[in-house]
């Protein structure tokens, strides 16, 4: 497994071990071992925080998700606040997609900004992704497949989003870049129906009026 670090602070992409031979391939895509030794879940709060004696929570994750989206779908910007945030790690078994991660802690230096990445089940690449951070994809095929695993459970009263268009929101290296231009090159629309969201995401707030 490799830990590759962006530009997020406790961002990562992880190459997985992938083992091939004639009948196929074999991976392992979580090890509670190997993630604790790369000192992924340090600082983390709630089901992630070290005990008191030093040693891990023997429970990182406590919700498994997966959705099933067609090609041209948005999910997000999603996160929750408070005590619930919930980190994640997300990756996609079938099809493709460019991943979006924003920044929502004020007092971080990429506050506002976003990165993005494209995964998919050629790559096998995972993201790891800490709480606080607001977080959606964009599906570029059909019957694409995505799973996380989360670190705390689903929590409606502290459930929030951001709409992904909202100009605001600046890629972290190119200020000029915003989510709807990433989207736009991924996924020319010719109007706003070629691009596929719940009524939710939707009309989520923008950023500077989020639930806090």
């Amino acid at each position: 497994m490799k830990i590759i670090s962006t530009t997020l602070d406790n961002v990562y992409l992880i190459d997985e071990t992938v083992h091939k031979d004639n009948r196929g391939y074999f991976m392992e895509t979580w090890n509670e071992m190997s993630y604790s030794s790369k000192n992924l879940i340090n600082d983390l709060p709630g089901e992630w925080a070290a005990k008191d004696d030093g040693t891990m929570n023997s429970t990182y994750f406590v919700q498994d998700n997966l959705s099933v989206s067609h090609k041209g779908v948005f999910r997000g910007l999603h996160y929750q606040t408070d005590t619930n945030g919930q980190a994640k790690l997300v990756r996609v078994l079938k099809g493709s997609v460019v991943d979006f991660v924003v920044d929502l802690r004020e007092m971080s230096d990429t506050y506002g900004k976003f990165e993005y990445f494209e995964l998919n089940d050629t790559n096998n690449q995972s993201l790891f992704i800490p709480p606080y951070y607001a977080h959606g994809f964009l599906s570029l095929k059909d019957d694409t497949i995505f799973t996380y695993k989360c670190g705390n459970y689903y929590n409606k009263n502290s459930e929030g989003s951001v709409v992904y268009s909202d100009p605001i929101i600046r890629h972290v290296s190119d200020l000029s870049l915003t989510i709807k231009d990433v989207i736009d090159f991924y996924h020319p629309c010719e109007n706003e129906n070629d691009l596929l969201l719940s009524y939710k995401d939707k009309n989520a707030p923008k950023f500077l009026k989020r639930k806090y």
